[in-house]
């Protein structure tokens, strides 16, 4: 191979490396964590144990709403909304307070116990949630959080 040619690749190979080198530099206005989402372009929330669970029916009496966020220890308040499909009123107490624990890296979110006005009623409550995290980091919930019947007590 004639040596002037590999000199000429090596010098190439150089250049190549510190330009690339220059240019992985960090901005700071976006987070470098990997799995980071951006307020554009959030990161999607995994839910788990959600209950009352998709399409359940329950009587319209005490009932406790909860969900885990599977994976992620954030802490905020969950704002729920209800779409057109959602029949059964309001609920009481209103608002909702909920409570927040934590089980190993995921947290498990417990509304206090509630009534809808309207029963029998058909309940579907949507995320309106974009999270920062502490971080700087952004998370979405999924869009539809509950979704089950209520009957009379």
């Amino acid at each position: 191979m004639d040596i002037g040619l590999m000199k000429r690749a090596l010098g190439f190979g150089l250049l190549f490396s510190v330009a690339a080198l220059a240019c992985s530099g960090s901005d700071d206005s976006t987070p470098q964590t990997p799995g980071c989402g951006t307020q554009q372009a959030p990161t999607a929330l995994e839910i788990k144990d959600v209950s009352p669970a998709l399409d359940a029916s329950v009587k319209n009496s005490s009932i406790v709403q909860t969900f885990t966020v599977a994976g992620h220890a954030l802490k905020f308040t969950p704002n729920l909304a209800a779409p057109a499909a959602h029949t059964a009123g309001l609920p009481t107490p209103n608002p909702t307070k909920w409570t927040l624990s934590l089980n190993g890296s995921d947290a498990v979110y417990t509304s206090e116990p509630i009534a809808w006005s309207n029963a029998p009623g058909h309940v579907e409550l949507d995320s309106l949630n974009l999270l920062k995290a502490d971080d700087g980091c952004f998370y979405a919930l999924p869009q539809q959080m509950f979704k089950y019947d209520v009957t009379a007590p």
